[in-house]
């Protein structure tokens, strides 16, 4: 798999947005649990719904990779890792109460892939609804099923 990113303004409606394969059944109603909450991820087989500072469009990046990329952490205010299966071979980005249909894909080999959910720019959030420079950015690469793991927290000031 070639190196490629991919850059999206998607509408993280109830703090949140999905990356899915299209054919996904994944029910996310039942996977937000406590460890969930606390990574900012809920995982399902097909699908991850990684979860956002604001409830407004934000920045999404997607980068395809080769390997488990090389990524300083020091560089983000959150970091989680966890897998995905993409049986179709597309890949749909959406807000959750977007429309299947209308979502972007992004096409890649049928397969298992492993992922790090990151978001960066969280202090130039003042309220959610005011501009920010708040990014999330998913790698994704073809790798063996893991157990979702949070690498770094990110906490409030004060929480």
């Amino acid at each position: 798999m070639s190196p490629s990113t991919h850059r999206f303004t998607v509408f993280a409606d109830y703090f949140q947005f999905l990356l899915m394969d299209e054919t996904s059944e994944d029910d996310f109603s039942l996977l937000w649990s406590e460890d969930a909450l606390k990574r900012m991820l809920a995982v399902g087989r097909a699908a991850v719904c990684p979860g956002t500072l604001r409830n407004v469009d934000v920045t999404v990046e997607i980068r395809l990779v080769p390997e488990s990329p090389a990524v300083n952490l020091s560089e983000y205010d959150h970091a989680t890792a966890a897998s995905i299966d993409i049986p179709s071979g597309k890949l749909a980005l959406m807000g959750c109460t977007g429309y299947l249909p209308d979502a972007p894909r992004i096409e890649l080999p049928p397969g298992q892939y492993q992922l790090l959910s990151l978001a960066s720019g969280i202090d130039s959030i003042t309220t959610e609804w005011d501009p920010a420079d708040d990014l999330y950015t998913v790698y994704l690469w073809p790798g063996e099923w893991r157990e979702p793991m949070l690498l770094k927290h990110w906490q409030k000031d004060g929480a």
